[in-house]
């Protein structure tokens, strides 16, 4: 009788796990979960996808420690990186690069994304997926400019800051370059995770795709006329 309580015990313990999470909704401009007012903790995980992967760079052992302690620590949203580009051999860069050339992958690096989010999952914790941004680490709109401006382009590294926020900015205005990241927001929607079999759209441990529209500085007067002329109907 006594190891017939045990295993149930025991069950409902690993059901309150893998419990999957609810979507976080928006209602009148708040966020909820299950109907109650969604109150995080966050904090930035931008390496995870690396630490999850099989290839160079990658520790799951490391990975899980760090997401234990975190969840130990409160914190239950993560923002990730879903979106870094090549080519490998650039400065101060994220490496390996999930995306190395236009549409092209590096599959250990898309594995560990998958990984994250299932041990994101695990430990009931969202992701923030960050898409594209304005750092120069993580290549970013500067490297989707140099990729339309064809071999040879040169990225004025920081540095001058504003130079380099006028050479990000010419993104928004170039069709080839936005496309290509239309591309990868349209990759992610239709990717599976290898390790949940959950479809990223149906997937609630992400809780938001973001592209950092606005990592500027704000005050460089051409490069937000760059970003009002993208966000024209």
């Amino acid at each position: 009788m006594f190891s017939i309580v045990c295993v149930l015990v025991l069950a409902v313990h690993l059901v309150t796990i893998v419990e999957p999470l609810s979507f976080v909704k928006v209602k009148n401009a708040r966020l909820y979960l299950d109907d109650r007012n969604y109150i995080y903790v966050g904090t930035n995980f931008w390496y995870g996808a690396n630490l999850g992967s099989l290839g160079p760079g990658g520790d799951r052992e490391r990975l899980k420690r760090e997401l234990d302690h975190l969840h130990e620590l409160g914190v239950n949203n993560l923002r990730v990186q879903a979106g870094s580009e090549g080519p490998d051999t650039e400065p101060w860069r994220i490496i390996p690069s999930l995306q190395p050339s236009p549409g092209e992958y590096n599959l250990d690096v898309l594995d560990g994304l998958d990984f994250l989010l299932s041990e994101m999952s695990k430990r009931q914790m969202g992701a923030v997926m960050c898409l594209n941004n304005f750092w120069h680490w993580s290549g970013g709109f500067a490297q989707y400019t140099a990729w339309a401006d064809g071999p040879g382009a040169i990225i004025p590294y920081p540095g001058d800051y504003n130079q380099f926020e006028l050479f990000s900015a010419r993104f928004y205005e170039i069709k080839k370059a936005t496309d290509w990241f239309d591309d990868h927001i349209r990759f992610l929607l239709s990717r599976k995770n290898q390790y949940t079999n959950v479809a990223y759209t149906n997937d609630p441990t992400i809780v938001s795709e973001i592209s950092y529209l606005s990592v500027m500085n704000v005050s460089t007067e051409n490069a937000s006329n760059y970003l009002e002329l993208y966000l024209e109907p």
